[in-house]
């Protein structure tokens, strides 16, 4: 992470690793997903709030479970926990022994799909699970985003959008811009390649626009915090879970519960 990308991820809160993925690694996660097609299930409830602006057709699809799937078709996603690309932008923001608060998450979107109202913002972090700031020189979050696309989301597609520089919001946001009905020109719908990975702190207002693409869309996000800190509840155990016994000992690391890490 050079200082120019230090720069820009302070400034916005987010940053957009191009070509993080070979085409070859997006088409094994591709493929992985179409093998398991049948976990692709649509939400029951929306996510629009009731938004005119965020209406669809169809509520999003999402799938999980990718790092206990059978040999193949988990090996991409394993990959991806440490991945070369994108492992030093996280040690630069979480510390060098982060780990994997929760994920990844498939979202998949068909033409038509309503957008999800947008949430987080600095003022609106319970806890310092969501923690960003600056100090001693480096910067310091607390859960941060990993989106790596899996599909292009060109401009007037819709999909991911932001409010850069939210992370740092002193005041709550506006329900009209929550809900995009009012000061859409305030919010940013980022744009991005198949094989992309887009970074960005939780703590930025974030959502999702209505699908417009004629192809499906579809993002697979990765969670993380730093070693020594979670966000998502539920047990957490200093034993591996079964299905991660052949992983490799940097991705099972990655998979640790928190605990205070030894450098």
């Amino acid at each position: 992470m050079n200082e120019d990308q230090k720069y820009l991820f302070d400034l916005t809160g987010y940053l957009i690793v191009e070509n993080a993925l070979t085409a070859e690694e997006v088409a094994q996660c591709n493929a992985a997903i179409d093998h398991h097609i049948e976990g692709l299930t649509e939400r029951d409830t929306s996510l629009a709030g009731g938004s005119a602006a965020l209406t669809g057709t169809a509520h999003r699809m999402d799938m999980g479970g990718m790092l206990a799937w059978e040999k193949p078709w988990c090996e991409p996603f394993r990959n991806l926990l440490v991945h070369p690309n994108v492992k030093p932008y996280l040690e630069e923001v979480l510390g060098e022994k982060y780990r994997l608060d929760h994920g990844p998450g498939l979202i998949a979107m068909e033409a038509g799909t309503e957008g999800g109202t947008l949430h987080g913002g600095g003022i609106e972090r319970p806890n310092f699970s969501e923690a960003y700031f600056f100090k001693y020189g480096r910067i310091y979050t607390g859960l941060t985003v990993v989106e790596y696309m899996l599909a292009d989301e060109g401009p007037g597609d819709g999909g991911l959008a932001i409010v850069p520089g939210s992370h740092k919001a002193n005041l709550p946001c506006p329900s009209g811009m929550r809900r995009y009905e009012q000061y859409q020109n305030q919010v940013l719908e980022v744009n991005a390649k198949a094989g992309d990975a887009v970074i960005f702190t939780e703590t930025l207002t974030h959502g999702t626009l209505p699908w417009t693409g004629n192809h499906q869309r579809r993002a697979l996000l990765y969670k993380f915090s730093p070693g020594f800190q979670a966000y998502s509840a539920g047990a957490h155990q200093i034993t591996y879970p079964d299905y991660i016994e052949d992983m490799s000992p940097d991705q099972r690391e990655v998979m640790e519960a928190p605990h205070i890490r030894r450098y």
